[in-house]
């Protein structure tokens, strides 16, 4: 029997919705059912890389891509006016651009929502000043869409056939590509979407003033690459009072007039400079332009205080460096994420983790960085009096290091780190087994990750666990007395995990809150199992109920049966009742089909042979015994009931 073909056209078409349109287009061979399901798919995806795969050198072959256009055409047409909700269009050089405009017209006019194109092509090959593939003017004013995602090698053009664009219903918006053209400045041309929620702009260059103001906006990603003879932008500003995640990466700009950003909880920050910027950063001089371009990022950096969770790259750490003077306080701020380079500073570290007052979780990727005389009370590079003041002074509880690579200097550092932290309770360190290439740390290239749990109470004494048994324990604890604080104000349990080994469950006790979750979860599971047994309960008796219905002999007797046995059983559950029938079944048929019964009883010898299951396992087999009996049953039993 034919399960899938019997399904609904909708539930078949959902399944088919999740193939690209050709593949979905190989199920017309299947039956008639099939020929044209495929036709009433509500998502077309077509790509010319999966129609021309997977013969090398087959789109270079005469006639294959107008082959392509005219399965398209030939989709489209099958369609009619029925209306459809995703269309996915990847296309490279070679397309005639005007039938991929009537495609995208089509969708357009029948309504779709969600609008992929992926476009790598040229207007036209034979004119390299017009080299940039035009929109349909259609696209621009469409009241339907909802999700737009627009990408090509060659760039986005906005600009021609934009300057009227109005699409009301949109709320995702993606320009991922090298170059893009928008007919107005940003700000006027995000006042063209009313109720815009995502924004995502690769690759945008502007150096003049620009703002991106939007009341709906929630979620905005931004990566700028600036113009080759002026970097940094005149100004920037942000007006989305509703943005709540931000993900932004462009040269400083000369000003940040406007940062209203109240309801930020989560930022990326990627802030870049010149190389005689960062100079300057160093070394400032008041006096020079590249200066005075870069000196205002505090106001940006101010607009972020109200953030959960912040991510920062090791070069705008180093950019940071300008503000350890007007920091503001992260009042909100639960996890902080920090990128670090060997050639970057850490002098905005200390002012940065002393304005984190509720910092619960701090990542650092990497701990090698610029030496510098101001990251001195950060890390351990430069011995002085005050070393480590502002890592007393933060509440950081969970410290993850990425990126070890087993050096004498990183592993001071995360000394110092135990020995500053005065609430740190874990802290885990994973190695970096790709750049770590230094044959002195044989041992250190085999530790994929180490985990220091903080021991509270005197009564506990801090104890090394090796999870492998391929480094002795005598060796791995000469290698954590390299970690291990000096002081004896803070002690930890040392966790080593290697390459292949479990990962260990933490030896601190479980508060309450982990013990009700597990319950939780763990009762969940049991309804789930509950839920299961019921279903393979019910597909048990309707078998059953099948086999009697086909078979009145068998009717019959299990009526007399039954009406015999009744005052006998009056007690017993249904659960009971129902295998008293199941047997009777057995019992019935082997009398009237000899063969029948001696397959059974072979079945029966062979299982016999086998070890005796536990307790519950030998219930299931039972069900399954009997399961097994009524499908033979079936299969034997012949189809007039003779």
């Amino acid at each position: 029997m034919d399960r899938i073909g019997s399904l609904p056209e909708e539930v078949l078409c959902h399944i088919l919705s999740f193939l690209t349109t050709k593949e979905a287009a190989l199920t017309s061979i299947l039956s008639k059912r099939w020929r044209n399901l495929f036709t009433l798919v509500p998502h077309l995806d077509i790509d010319d890389s999966v129609f021309l795969y997977p013969e090398e050198g087959k789109r270079e072959r005469e006639g294959i891509l107008e082959s392509f256009m005219d399965f398209v055409d030939r989709v489209l047409a099958s369609q009619g006016d029925s209306p459809i909700k995703k269309f996915s269009l990847k296309c490279k050089t070679g397309i005639d651009t005007d039938r991929v405009n009537h495609w995208i017209c089509n969708v357009l006019g029948r309504g779709v929502t969600n609008l992929e194109l992926i476009l790598d092509f040229p207007r036209s090959d034979d004119d390299d000043l017009d080299y940039m593939y035009f929109l349909p003017d259609e696209l621009f004013v469409s009241s339907k869409l909802v999700e737009l995602n627009l990408r090509s090698e060659f760039g986005v053009d906005w600009w021609r056939g934009g300057r009227g664009t109005f699409l009301p219903m949109l709320k995702t918006l993606t320009f991922d590509s090298k170059w893009i053209l928008l007919c107005d400045e940003l700000e006027v041309f995000l006042s063209a979407f009313p109720v815009l929620e995502e924004f995502y702009m690769a690759e945008i260059e502007w150096d003049s003033d620009e703002s991106v103001s939007s009341e709906s906006l929630r979620k905005l990603t931004i990566y700028t690459s600036g113009f080759e003879d002026f970097r940094n932008p005149k100004s920037i500003s942000f007006d989305t009072p509703n943005l709540v995640y931000l993900e932004y990466s462009d040269f400083v700009a000369a000003d940040y007039p406007k940062v209203n950003l109240p309801n930020l909880s989560e930022a990326v920050l990627d802030l870049k400079v010149t190389g005689h910027q960062m100079d300057l950063i160093r070394e400032p001089d008041v006096e020079d332009d590249d200066f005075l371009r870069i000196r205002n990022v505090w106001k940006l950096i101010k607009g972020l205080r109200s953030v959960n969770k912040l991510f920062i790259s090791a070069e705008t750490l180093e950019v940071l460096s300008l503000c350890c003077e007007t920091m503001p306080v992260f009042n909100n701020l639960k996890v902080l994420r920090i990128i670090c380079d060997a050639g970057l500073g850490w002098q905005a570290m200390p002012a940065l983790l002393r304005n984190c007052p509720r910092l619960e979780t701090l990542v650092l990727k990497g701990l090698l960085h610029h030496v510098t005389d101001k990251c001195g009370d950060v890390c351990d590079c430069i011995p002085r009096e005050d070393k480590g003041r502002s890592l007393l002074s933060c509440p950081v509880k969970k410290l993850e290091i990425r990126g070890f690579q087993g050096k004498v200097r990183e592993k001071e550092m995360i000394r110092h780190f135990l020995e500053s932290f005065p609430c740190l309770d874990e802290m885990e360190v994973y190695g970096d087994q790709n750049e770590n290439d230094d044959p002195t740390n044989l041992e250190v290239n085999r530790i994929y990750k180490m985990v220091a749990y903080k021991v509270h109470g005197d009564e506990v004494n801090p104890e090394t666990v090796l999870q492998s048994k391929s480094m002795s324990q005598t060796r791995m604890e000469e290698i954590s007395s390299q970690f291990t604080p000096r002081n004896n104000k803070n002690m930890y349990d040392m966790v080593y995990i290697l390459h292949g080994a479990p990962p260990p469950p933490p030896p601190q006790e479980m508060s309450q809150d982990d013990l009700r979750e597990q319950l939780d979860a763990a009762n969940a599971k049991l309804a789930e199992l509950k839920e299961e047994f019921k279903e393979g309960k019910r597909v048990h008796d309707d078998l059953f109920d099948r086999i009697v219905d086909l078979n009145p002999m068998i009717a019959s007797a299990l009526k007399a049966r039954q009406s015999a046995t009744d005052s006998e059983e009056a007690e017993a559950s249904k659960d009971q009742e129902k295998k008293r029938d199941f047997e009777a079944l057995y019992e019935i048929m082997a009398d009237l089909y000899p063969h029948f019964a001696s397959v059974l009883r072979a079945m029966r010898a062979t299982e016999l042979e086998q070890v005796e299951p536990s307790r519950h396992q030998g219930e299931m087999a039972e069900l399954d015994q009997t399961t097994s009996t009524a499908v033979v049953a079936a299969d034997l039993l012949p189809r007039d009931g003779h």
